[in-house]
């Protein structure tokens, strides 16, 4: 997919007013598995530094996290790699990565959609700026699919609640992420 400019104004916390930047957004290849790794990390630590466990959040490495996004890019991108699933990248109008998505076909026996969103991040100074918006559009359009976010995570249920999910009162723990406790959104 070739780059993708698009306006959004974004936040001047010093100013506390939007100042015009661009973001662009293009697909992931393998080699960015280290980069999306440092900005998923970034990310979380800007999320979940008081909302999940400490020690989950201390052994969440980049070097984890590398070999997962390799693993979701092994065939050098992630349509290849699973066929369905989509990794978009934004970065600013400096170059810098800023946010990602995935979206993949959902691989849960009882999924109540065939698609999902599987991760949608953007560094905290871009809230706000329509970054996330851009990229939930990149990767699902208007497509139905669903969503899992930690259930204490206010900010992303409000977020995506404007984009058409609604909680469908699914919950449980997640274990892997020392049993946070995660809802269910579905459009």
């Amino acid at each position: 997919m070739p780059e993708r400019p698009a306006p959004a104004p974004a936040a001047d916390p010093a100013a506390g007013r939007a100042v015009a930047t661009r973001f662009a957004l293009r697909e992931a290849r393998l080699d960015d598995a280290p980069a999306i790794a440092r900005l998923h990390m970034a990310c979380w630590a800007e999320t979940y530094t008081g909302v999940l466990d400490a020690a989950f959040l201390a052994e969440s490495t980049v070097e984890r996290a590398t070999i997962e996004w390799r693993g979701m890019l092994a065939a050098g991108s992630a349509e290849r790699t699973v066929p369905g699933s989509r990794i978009l990248l934004a970065l600013d109008d400096g170059d810098a990565l800023v946010g990602l998505a995935r979206s993949a076909p959902s691989e849960e026996p009882d999924a109540v959609r065939p698609e999902k969103l599987d991760s949608l991040y953007t560094l905290a100074r871009t809230h706000g700026s329509g970054l996330g918006a851009l990229l939930l559009d990149g990767v699902l359009g208007d497509r139905p699919a669903y969503l899992w976010i930690v259930t204490a995570n206010v900010r992303a249920e409000r977020f995506y609640a404007k984009h058409g999910f609604a909680l469908d009162g699914t919950g449980h723990p997640y274990a892997p992420w020392h049993d946070a406790h995660c809802s269910r959104m579905v459009r």
